[in-house]
């Protein structure tokens, strides 16, 4: 790894005119830079000062001056930022007459500001994310939970289960130096009590980190159905937009049409897809294809069908189409056009279905769906105490689930101490990865790429 104290600079507001343009500079030689650039011995710390900047002896401009002295800084590094006129070209000037004259001082790197806050141990990678997730947030619940993210919402949760891990390791560690032979079988069963508990604790924490990747990349609905049944006028209805072409031919819709809203601040993506059938239009079957390649990653599904449809043709479409999805994705069956058979609007919840019936041509059942919308899939993914998350906390936590079931199931089968013991010790080396108390150079650099610079 490249000397970390080499002292780095970058502008924080973003490439442009503005009224304001922010430089930050992080590392050893800040008192340098004070001295060049200002044209002073020393001042205060966390105090505003409003000063002159000089450029080759000259004034250049005059801003607001802010030093953060170590370890009491957000890299836990000095930190000095000047708040300048945001004049592309004066920023430039004064970025470069700083590395020119000042031995030591380099250009950041992407992100480079929070992966030295990170290095030093004043943020955990967690809340490192949680910084570009402030800066990409697309809607007011994804700020607060990145928010959430960053105040450690996430990492206490985790740190309370790692308590779980270490306080079972060191039992059982404990036990196995001593050799208690006649509590043996008492203890195994307050080890199994504790691996339960943990178990609990986890799916709760899983939980929270599926609603978070929602929160972050929006919850997906997929539309689905046979030709004509009315899936292209209920993209429309629901969004409010003419963005499904819609014709009595079927086979219209032939690709995938995405359109996102907002329910509370949350967004949800609409996905209107081909209508599904045997056909042998090449055009056709592609974007039937494509519609499965959108249901595996959808969050919820929509199957819109015509109410007169009979329930054994229904099954049969499930059956077809959606049996690889049974259990995994919520599945919602939307019967339409009851003003055809005279049904009353209603919701019914029967086995793992919940069926609508609507008439979209007469917007009757409209607001039934619209209140499960709201209360079902928006309310059960927001909570003042959520945060946003990432792919790869679910595939640690995952890991970390299987590690416990099988270590449980072992242990339920051999009472091996050891065994156990092993499993709980790469559980911690899994949630360390969460965090980053034990990651390769590789994952931090990906991570803090993505970054933008001044950050």
């Amino acid at each position: 790894m490249e000397k970390q104290y080499y002292t780095i600079i970058a502008r924080a507001t973003p490439l442009g005119q503005g009224s304001i343009g922010v430089i930050r500079i992080s590392g050893n030689k800040v008192i340098n830079v004070i001295k060049h650039t200002l044209k002073l011995k020393y001042i205060k710390p966390r105090y505003a000062y409003y000063l002159p900047f000089f450029y080759k002896n000259k004034i250049i401009d005059k801003g607001i001056v802010l030093w953060f002295p170590k370890p009491d800084s957000f890299t836990g590094e000095d930190i000095l930022e000047l708040q300048c006129h945001g004049n592309a070209i004066l920023i430039d000037l004064l970025i470069n007459d700083i590395i020119t004259h000042i031995n030591g001082v380099r250009i950041a790197y992407p992100g480079e500001f929070s992966k030295r806050a990170f290095l030093n141990k004043k943020i955990d990678l967690t809340q490192a994310e949680a910084i570009a997730d402030i800066i990409s947030a697309n809607s007011k619940q994804a700020i607060f939970s990145a928010m959430n993210l960053m105040n450690g919402k996430f990492s206490l949760l985790l740190k309370n289960f790692k308590d779980l891990i270490i306080d079972m390791r060191i039992k059982i560690e404990s036990f196995l130096e001593f050799n208690h032979e006649n509590n043996f079988s008492i203890f195994c069963k307050k080890i199994l009590i504790k691996i339960k508990k943990s178990l609990k604790f986890l799916i709760k924490i899983i939980q929270y980190v599926k609603n978070g990747i929602k929160i972050k990349e929006g919850i997906k609905i997929v539309l689905i159905g046979p030709p004509n049944s009315g899936k292209s006028s209920l993209m429309n209805l629901i969004t409010n937009k003419n963005v499904s072409i819609v014709t009595d031919i079927p086979g219209t819709t032939r690709d995938i049409l995405h359109e996102k809203i907002y329910v509370n601040s949350v967004p949800i993506e609409i996905i209107d897809t081909a209508g599904i059938r045997n056909t042998t239009n090449k055009i056709e079957v592609i974007g039937i294809e494509k519609t499965f390649q959108e249901i595996k990653n959808a969050n919820y599904i929509f199957l819109v069908v015509e109410d007169q449809i009979s329930e054994n043709i229904l099954s049969q479409i499930i059956k077809k189409y959606l049996k690889n999805f049974l259990k995994k994705i919520p599945i919602i069956i939307i019967r339409n056009k009851i003003d055809i058979t005279n049904s009353n609007s209603e919701i019914i919840h029967q086995n793992y279905y919940v069926i609508i019936k609507l008439s979209v041509k007469n917007k009757k059942g409209i607001s039934i769906l619209a209140n499960f919308i709201n209360k079902n899939i928006v309310n059960t993914n927001s909570n003042e105490d959520q945060f946003t998350a990432r792919a790869r906390y679910i595939d640690s936590l995952n890991s970390i689930n299987k590690l416990l079931i099988k270590g449980q199931k072992n242990f339920l089968k051999t009472y091996s101490l050891e065994l156990i013991a092993e499993d709980l010790r790469l559980i911690q080396k899994d949630l360390d990865l969460i965090t980053g108390e034990f990651t390769s150079k590789d994952l931090l650099d990906n991570i803090f790429s993505q970054f933008c610079v001044g950050k």
